[in-house]
């Protein structure tokens, strides 16, 4: 029944009018290439959410932007209004800027990074220990939270676009790319002629919950999700939903018996600690 109705819900039609008839369209920003899977598991969650409220609120649609920004540009047009809602591993800054739904969406999926590395470098070929990962230059996109985490850790880094990134690590000048564990299969086949591997051994591991960002414009649109999120976590849905996903099944499969390395996150505020606490992760079991 869960399978049958998302996309239905993804292209729900427009509100009637209704004391919330400001939020009928919901503003969201559209998928980057090499993420469309992960993206319509995304926009289907939300979708699903919000329709556990159609009875109070009125039905909504999703309209994605029409083009392709960086996420530290989705979050300047949260910001100004112009998106409703975006999604994003967060940070205290994220939070006191925006409205953080504060109910995890990955199950902690982005907290297990595994490295991207040029297939001809033998030095990944055995388990690094974390001093020698830290000697060696990893390569993160502009602006992400992961930069200020790798960079407490002591790790070594480069920063550039989502795709300049890419071609940092295919021209030396990076070393390795730790990609979130269901993200790496997607980018692998988008970039098949660039000669990119997964090393085998590593899998950093830091508490990186995803949360939806909802415009402080728009409160009522926040409490609304919040509701949906808890239902869908309450009744199972939300777990159903994820562990369903090709991208889910293989990050699990690929994360059983790595060696984890495990670092400190320095931009988890108090609530979320405390949020994220009541959400068990099914992935640690694999540990």
């Amino acid at each position: 029944m869960l399978a049958g109705g998302l996309q239905g819900m993804v292209n729900t039609c427009q509100a009637q009018p209704n004391a919330f008839n400001d939020v009928s369209q919901i503003n969201i920003p559209t998928y980057q290439p090499g993420t469309g899977e992960f993206y319509f598991y995304i926009k289907t969650l939300l979708s699903l959410a919000l329709a556990q409220t159609d009875n109070q609120y009125g039905p909504v649609i999703l309209v994605p932007d029409a083009q392709v920004v960086s996420q530290q540009k989705q979050f300047e047009e949260l910001a100004r209004g112009r998106t409703d809602i975006t999604w994003s591993i967060t940070t205290i800054k994220r939070e006191q800027q925006h409205i953080a739904v504060r109910v995890p969406l990955t199950a902690g999926l982005f907290g297990y990074r595994v490295i991207l590395v040029r297939a001809a470098d033998d030095r990944f070929n055995h388990a690094l220990s974390l001093s020698e990962l830290k000697a060696l230059t990893a390569v993160q996109g502009t602006g992400w939270p992961d930069n200020s985490i790798l960079t407490f850790n002591g790790f070594t880094l480069e920063t550039d676009s989502y795709a300049g990134a890419f071609a940092r690590l295919s021209a030396g000048q990076a070393d390795y790319y730790p990609r979130a564990a269901h993200e790496v299969f997607e980018e692998l086949e988008s970039r098949s002629a660039e000669g990119f591997v997964i090393a085998r051994h590593i899998t950093l591991q830091y508490d990186n919950p995803m949360f939806f960002f909802v415009t402080k414009n728009k409160p009522e649109l926040a409490k609304r999700l919040q509701k949906g999120l808890q239902i869908l976590a309450a009744n199972g849905d939300m777990s159903r939903l994820l562990t369903s996903q090709h991208f889910y099944i293989r990050a699990r499969n690929l994360l059983a018996g790595r060696t984890l390395i495990s670092i400190a996150n320095p931009l988890l505020s108090d609530p979320t600690k405390k949020a994220i606490s009541h959400y068990n992760s099914p992935l640690k079991h694999l540990f």
